[in-house]
């Protein structure tokens, strides 16, 4: 039987707690951050500027087609330039229906009935943000501006890129918030 201590002697003589900086955190624990550093950002600091959108009377397919090509992975559902929700790539994964013809009779608007549709507005404190995304369990926001009309989108990696201290000029590939390449 093999050993990593040799024979008559101890592993460790004695343990020492070893105090903690306070900035550090423990592994799966949270940390209060310093809200002072992101006071006065506003939603409009963050968005994304062009999201991707789908029409409402859209088929399932297009909305598909849309996530898919423009490698995104949520697409604002809008009827006359004003956001009525986010669609995201699960749950059209999720609600695809049965049969070869399905996707294409299915109307995109369809996909939204029974979810909460919350918005902020360009102005709005991260904060604020933060509280609505929470309070719907949504992973992403359309943001508009006072007309109500559509301004961007806030997705779950904006709020991780502040966090991290930012850093990235756009979202990581595949991202919720990707802008569509032009092309």
């Amino acid at each position: 039987m093999s050993s990593l201590v040799q024979p008559g002697r101890t592993a460790v003589a004695r343990a020492e707690l070893v105090p903690r900086p306070a900035h550090e955190a423990l592994p799966g624990s949270l940390v209060e951050a310093d809200v002072r550093t992101h006071r006065g950002v506003t939603a409009a600091d963050v968005m994304t500027r062009r999201p991707a959108t789908v029409h409402s009377s859209a088929s399932m397919w297009t909305a598909w087609g849309l996530l898919h090509h423009a490698r995104v992975r949520h697409a604002v559902v809008v009827d006359d330039h004003r956001p009525l929700g986010v669609l995201d790539d699960r749950t059209v994964a999720l609600e695809w229906p049965p049969g070869p013809l399905g996707a294409h009779r299915t109307l995109v608007h369809t996909l939204l009935r029974g979810r909460a549709r919350p918005r902020v507005r360009s102005g709005d404190d991260l904060g604020s943000v933060a509280r609505t995304m929470l309070g719907a369990e949504a992973d992403a926001v359309p943001v508009v501006d006072r007309d109500g009309r559509l301004s961007g989108l806030i997705a779950l990696w904006q709020f991780a890129e502040l966090a991290a201290g930012g850093g990235r000029e756009e979202p990581p590939r595949g991202s919720a918030a990707r802008p569509a390449e032009e092309g």
